[in-house]
């Protein structure tokens, strides 16, 4: 048993920690841009190359931590976290250090997502926690982890603009916080033994196509614009917006600020709308992210700085409620030895949308920005369609028909 009243608080905060540590970045951007001399697509490289670490960590922390655990993954990822802000540090040498820690902050983040997400999500259910209601462990994974996405890139654009040393500082502050976070999270109790059996529901719920083609048809598009949403309220808004001058990196700081904050606060609503019997809750958050691109082109065309940060609010809350409510499909379709390996599956589409800044920045170089932001909102639609007609098919409740539980010695089983 835990050592700690709320064993799902400390397994949480590493995703927070790792979140922070992966964003901060965001808000450096204007800075290496104006301070370094990067040009504007080596800049939204290196969010990019986050990506190349990121996704084949999901996919292989996942699974290997449905086998082995997820306690020794999750504090392996909070070290190289850490790590990635040392090398990062070097930035005065040139724009190696910052692709290699970049690279580094990647893995570190496809761990601790696919790992530590399905930690919090059992650790959230008995025998470690009594009183929480189904859903639980899925909000308080995406809450956490939006915090830490948010507090990472506002802390340190605080620190970039208001302190000294800003190619340092942010960095150092992220480190000396993680060092508590890995002393608790050694502490928790681990929810996967390596070579735990499966029951017989646990198989044919693996087995059944039905959580497949939900998948496939129905969480896969949702997933696509989780972070193509956040970044391009964070990374593309002040990319696009003409007219900033000086003034670009306060405003870039409060795009973030207003990005990731409305992504926390939005999240709540995402339980509420979650529903068993449809996709409500990712097709309002899909609908939202259309209304927040159809915002970002009005901003261009007007051009509006104002009406841009109105744009970074609306995608925000396209961000949050997508990550609940893909969260909370995944983990009604998941049999438990495959939780951690569908939770990267569902990241890794996910942060596919992480390369939005980058696809926008090198597209920009023929199109103009109205153009893009059309382009993206005809992709967003292409997604609806297809969220929308399968909202109501192959949903996982329809798993408890596959195979009927065996009736015991003759007797009939009781309701209650």
């Amino acid at each position: 048993m835990s050592r700690t009243p709320k064993p799902w608080f400390p397994a949480a905060l590493s995703l927070m920690m790792v979140g922070w540590g992966a964003n901060q970045f965001v808000s450096l951007l204007v800075y290496y841009r104006q301070e370094h001399g990067f040009s504007e697509v080596m800049v939204t490289s290196m969010l990019g190359v986050y990506v190349l670490g990121l996704v084949p960590a999901l996919l292989l922390g996942g699974r290997y931590s449905d086998r082995t655990g997820r306690k020794h993954i999750t504090l392996f990822a909070v070290a190289l976290s850490m790590a990635a802000n040392v090398a990062m540090m070097g930035s005065i040498f040139g724009a190696l250090p910052l692709f290699a820690g970049r690279l580094m902050a990647g893995v570190a983040t496809g761990l601790v997502m696919a790992a530590a997400t399905s930690w919090v999500k059992e650790l959230s259910q008995a025998p470690w926690d009594l009183h929480s209601v189904a859903g639980s462990g899925a909000r308080r994974a995406s809450l956490l982890t939006s915090a830490g996405f948010w507090f990472g890139p506002v802390v340190g654009g605080l620190l970039a603009n208001n302190a000294p040393a800003p190619a340092f500082l942010p960095y150092a502050v992220h480190i000396a916080l993680c060092v508590p976070v890995l002393f608790v999270v050694a502490r928790l109790p681990e929810t996967r033994r390596a070579g735990a059996s499966l029951g017989g529901a646990a198989q044919a719920q693996a087995a059944n196509p039905q959580a497949r083609k939900r998948f496939r048809l129905v969480v896969a598009p949702a997933a696509l614009w989780v972070f193509a949403s956040g970044t391009t309220g964070f990374a593309v808004v002040p990319a696009v917006i003409p007219g900033l001058g000086e003034g670009r990196l306060a405003y870039a700081t409060a795009a973030v600020a207003i990005t990731l904050g409305c992504s926390v606060l939005i999240q709540p609503l995402a339980r509420r709308l979650d529903t068993v019997v449809s996709a409500r809750s990712l097709l309002t958050g899909t609908v939202i992210v259309f209304v927040g691109l159809a915002s970002l082109l009005a901003a261009i065309l007007l051009p509006s700085p104002a009406l841009g940060l109105v744009a970074s609010a609306v995608l925000g809350c396209g961000n949050g409620l997508l990550m609940v409510g893909g969260l909370l499909e995944i983990q009604r379709l998941a049999a438990a030895h495959e939780l951690g390996k569908l939770t990267g599956f569902f990241y890794t589409l996910a942060y596919v949308g992480f390369l939005a800044p980058t696809a926008v920045a090198v597209a920009a170089q023929w199109a103009d920005g109205a153009w893009i932001m059309a382009a993206m909102m005809g992709l967003a639609l292409v997604s609806l369609a297809f969220i929308g007609t399968n909202s109501r098919r192959f949903l996982p409740h329809a798993l408890e028909r596959v195979e009927p539980l065996p009736l015991e010695h003759g007797h009939e089983q009781s309701t209650h």
